[in-house]
């Protein structure tokens, strides 16, 4: 950085910021690629799947990903003994964890049930934090608010204007 970057009273001149300039202006490289590719659409799709019907593997799954993709699962319902009559988020833990290792529920069901569990606790916790937090407060009186003079800037004490 040349000390003719700034100006007298120190701030950067028009042009000289130590910042980048940030992304070009206009389209990007992406962007420019996409408009030529886009009236050739139709041939490059005719082209991938004459290509995949004489058995060109990588034209194939080309094709197969981008037309025919494979279905997401349904999420997995599950049942475990003892969970819902677990008193405690640890007994709710150690129930998934015996459903898991008897195979009642596979390890992912598990491990989704137990992230569950995570930020229900964190929720609980949070909660908690801001109930003591309140109690602690109210135990030691609120802070009354300051109002301060127009005129003066000095604290006014808004009982002696009642």
């Amino acid at each position: 950085m040349a000390d003719n970057d700034r100006d007298n009273a120190g701030r950067f001149k028009q042009g000289h910021s130590i910042k980048s300039p940030g992304r070009p202006v206009g389209p990007s490289r992406a962007e420019r690629l996409a408009e030529a590719i886009e009236p050739h659409i139709p041939e490059i799709v005719a082209k991938a799947i004459e290509l995949a019907k004489l058995g060109d593997p990588a034209s194939m799954k080309l094709v197969l990903e981008r037309y025919a993709p494979i279905a997401k699962q349904d999420g997995e319902r599950v049942i475990v003994e003892g969970f819902a009559s677990a008193p405690t988020l640890e007994l709710k833990a150690q129930a998934v964890m015996a459903a898991v290792a008897t195979g009642q529920v596979t390890a992912e069901a598990g491990e989704r049930l137990l992230r569950t569990l995570d930020t229900y606790a964190r929720v609980v916790v949070a909660d908690d934090h801001e109930k003591r937090l309140q109690a602690l407060e109210a135990m030691r009186g609120a802070p009354k608010p300051i109002t301060l003079d127009a005129g003066t800037g000095q604290p006014i004490d808004l009982e002696d204007l009642a």
